[in-house]
């Protein structure tokens, strides 16, 4: 299943240039698949599921990130950090997991790469958060 770990990173880096860049975000989806050379068609299956739910559920996934972030806006947040729990709201509420806590650890993860340790602690407490809010669903 480490496609899917790749994936999550590909789905992450994606929102993160439209975010800057204002893109179309399913045109920049392919050019990315492309431009990277994933062939692996699990991988490529994985990263289109992630970004194409974000898209189709975009405003209750930001919702929630505001909801669950408390005082913090939306576009308050930093653009690592905004669109990696993004991808992971749409994993977690919308396409589900089998394995919760190593999906949330899997971005934890990432955010501690390319954001550091207290961007990662802020997105394990909102993951925590919408952990139970799936469970309860």
């Amino acid at each position: 299943m480490i496609y899917k770990q790749k994936a999550r990173r590909d789905a992450f880096l994606i929102l993160y240039q439209w975010d800057i860049k204002g893109d179309n975000l399913e045109q920049l989806m392919e050019e990315y698949i492309q431009s990277n050379n994933i062939k692996h068609p699990e991988h490529r299956r994985y990263i289109r599921k992630l970004v194409r739910t974000y898209i189709q559920k975009a405003k209750e996934i930001d919702s929630v990130i505001s909801q669950f972030s408390e005082e913090w806006d939306i576009d308050r947040l930093g653009y690592i950090e905004r669109n990696i729990l993004r991808v992971a709201i749409a994993e977690i509420l919308f396409i589900g997991t089998k394995k919760l806590n190593l999906t949330i650890y899997d971005y934890v993860k990432l955010t501690l790469k390319y954001a550091g340790k207290e961007p990662a602690k802020f997105v394990n407490g909102i993951l925590g958060k919408v952990a139970k809010l799936s469970k309860e669903s």
